[in-house]
């Protein structure tokens, strides 16, 4: 047995309290994460971030209910309303139209991480469907090259069999 566990052991047999070692807090942010937030709040002048500038204009267009199951979506207190704000393609992934004005549907909080979470072709099987592929044909052409990877080819081809030669 190690040094150590023999000490420990006898420590505990002659009575004297075993030593703990108090945990640290992992903080939810670092100080350089901290730190850049505060500058970038400065350069901006207080102003609201472009994301949340979008997601506070798309709440001036959201219908009062679900786009597909038809229930009541939340459309007046912004912490709750952009949980119904869902963007067809993934803001993370797709940097070039995170921003813009038809990548987003309207769903209940519920329904949106599902979709979230949801394959093309399940999505495709979604009542609608025809006005997701409708937005995403009207975003193509703002897409960036590199981002067309996470583009659904379904969609691509639809594009394709419908444009005349």
């Amino acid at each position: 047995m190690s040094d150590y566990l023999n000490k420990r052991r006898q420590w505990i047999l002659d009575g004297k309290p075993v030593e703990k070692k108090k945990p640290k807090p992992i903080p939810k942010k670092s100080a350089k994460k901290i730190e850049a937030e505060k500058k970038e709040r400065e350069e901006r002048g207080g102003e609201d971030t472009d994301l949340v500038k979008w997601f506070k204009l798309q709440m001036k267009q959201m219908p009062q209910t679900c786009e597909e199951t038809g229930l009541r979506i939340e459309t007046k207190i912004y912490q709750y309303a952009i949980m119904s704000i869902c963007h067809i393609l993934p803001k993370a992934s797709c940097k070039s139209v995170a921003l813009h004005p038809l990548n987003r549907m309207f769903f209940i909080p519920d329904f949106h991480h599902k979709f979230d979470n949801m394959s093309w072709e399940e999505k495709e099987k979604l009542g609608c469907w025809p006005e997701i592929r409708d937005r995403l044909i009207m975003i193509y052409p703002d897409l960036h090259p590199s981002d067309i990877r996470h583009f659904p080819q379904s969609v691509i081809k639809y594009m394709e069999s419908k444009t005349p030669f």
